[in-house]
């Protein structure tokens, strides 16, 4: 058990030390959706014990309190955790903070199957996905047993696996096991022929449109790109007087949101980006996908000339107030589009894949969040036992019915009383089925933190594409 002197000096030395880099570089970094609704402040539980004295039983207290909150003090109590003899075992889970209440329902559903057992406790993390990376970073980098299970984000598998960090799942899944789950949820974490976690919900990139106007202007929903702006320019036309200002709306800020879509116009064009240590970011297929993002803004003009500046959510302002019959956006947007007090077109929004090439299919981007065991873990057995759990079609049924989220799993995705009160879920199996994901690599944030500033770029018209994506090719071409 550490000691109150031992756990003073650790504080403070974690209080002082300098910023990691994933914190340097604030909103580089993936997360699933690209923008959280609203950052929820978290206390500090390492400002108070490092400043304040306590007794020993007060500080092992503290302790505790703060491992089941937002921090990264389950290192130092690592001697302290697990279960005992004479009662279960107690597993720590990482997620960030559910504001449904399902995470938590799920978790006491488990606890009363396994009572006496196992016992699963809730880590409830910040919900920006780079201070949950950094909470991760330094709970691995001491090597702490807990948390023993970790909801991570999809970027994140490669960066956790190879040095160590994360458990291996082979021996817990069969290819039978694996096959219950959409071919993108089941290999994003597949590294170097092991396999490290499994996708629990999905998130996709995916085509908004307006059902009315899709019908009056043709009847058929684009699956082209060819299509989508014939269809774009004759709704211009014809709507413009009643508040149709755009055809097509997408992210262009400088966030994740960019290199998702440059990877769908790429894809859906037929190309890739190369493997791991060999990427090609300026090969044609590359620098096409680049040109069409900035012909949509300048040469087509059907894209705002503001669109460097849009995250997510202000394109879904576009489209909820009825400015743009077409828009690239994440899973979220279709509850809020389809909420009569919230969108000026509830009632009329589709959704379809992403836009392709003539002779080519759209794949979206996946995002969404891991399952892992913490290779540290004293209890990897109980910890499968809970994502199993976690994975079951029982409780991805509930995880989608009462929280919103598409299960990782087809068959509740496709299950007709699930459809009857999700509608939209019957337009997701082509989606899904063709959902792509992003490169693997360890070195991610390197990879979109130089691709971002240079789509970027692009859409703000300061360089050209070829420019824009020559001028980093060396530096990403070998990144694994």
């Amino acid at each position: 058990m550490i000691h109150e002197k031992e756990a003073s000096i650790v504080l403070l030395a974690l209080k002082q030390g300098k910023p990691t880099t994933m914190e340097a570089q604030e909103g580089t970094l993936a997360s699933s959706p690209d923008t959280f609704p609203v950052e929820i402040p978290i206390p500090d539980p390492v400002t108070e014990l490092a400043t304040r004295k306590l007794s020993r039983r007060a500080l092992i207290n503290k302790g505790i309190e703060a491992a089941l909150g937002a921090t990264a003090l389950g290192p130092l109590f690592t001697a302290c955790g697990g279960g005992s003899s004479r009662g279960p075992v107690t597993l720590q889970f990482a997620a960030y903070v559910d504001t449904t209440g399902e995470q938590t329902a799920e978790i006491n559903t488990f606890n009363r199957m396994h009572a006496g057992k196992i016992e699963v406790d809730y880590l409830q993390l910040p919900p920006v996905a780079t201070d949950q990376y950094s909470k991760f970073l330094t709970t691995f980098q001491f090597q702490s047993s807990t948390p023993d299970i970790v909801q991570i984000d999809v970027t994140w598998p490669a960066q956790f696996a190879t040095p160590g960090w994360l458990a291996p799942l082979d021996p817990y899944v069969t290819p039978s096991y694996l096959n219950q789950f959409w071919p993108s949820a089941r290999s994003i974490a597949q590294i170097d022929g092991k396999l490290y976690g499994i996708q629990r919900y999905m998130d996709i990139g995916m085509l908004y449109y307006r059902t009315d106007l899709v019908q009056k202007y043709g009847g058929t929903v684009p699956q082209t790109r060819d299509e989508m702006q014939a269809m774009a320019q004759e709704i211009l036309a014809g709507e413009r007087a009643k508040g149709v200002t755009y055809g097509y709306v997408m992210a262009g800020k400088k966030i994740e949101a960019i290199v998702d879509e440059w990877l769908e116009f790429i894809w859906g064009a037929g190309g890739t980006i190369g493997k791991p240590g060999s990427l090609i970011i300026n090969g044609p297929l590359q620098v096409g996908a680049l040109q069409y993002m900035y012909d949509l803004i300048y040469t087509l003009q059907l894209a705002p000339q503001e669109t460097d500046t849009y995250a997510p959510n202000d394109i879904l302002t576009l489209f909820t107030g009825g400015q743009v019959p077409f828009m690239r956006n994440w899973v979220y947007a279709y509850a809020i589009a389809n909420t009569a007090s919230r969108s000026r077109v509830a009632g009329k929004v589709g959704v379809a894949p992403t836009l392709a090439t003539s002779g080519h299919a759209g794949h979206g981007c996946t995002g969404g969040w891991v399952l892992a065991i913490n290779a540290f873990s004293q209890y990897k057995d109980e910890a499968w036992t809970f994502i199993d759990y976690l994975l079951s079609k029982q409780t991805q049924t509930s995880l989608s019915l009462n929280a919103g989220l598409i299960s990782s799993r087809p068959d509740v995705v496709n299950d007709p009383g699930v459809q009857a009160r999700v509608p939209y879920f019957k337009q997701l199996s082509t989606i899904l089925a063709n959902g792509l994901n992003r490169p693997k690599l360890k070195a991610y944030n390197q990879f979109t933190t130089q691709l971002q500033a240079a789509i970027n770029g692009v859409l703000d018209n300061q360089s050209s594409p070829a420019d824009a994506l020559n001028g980093v090719q060396a530096q990403v071409s070998s990144l694994t």
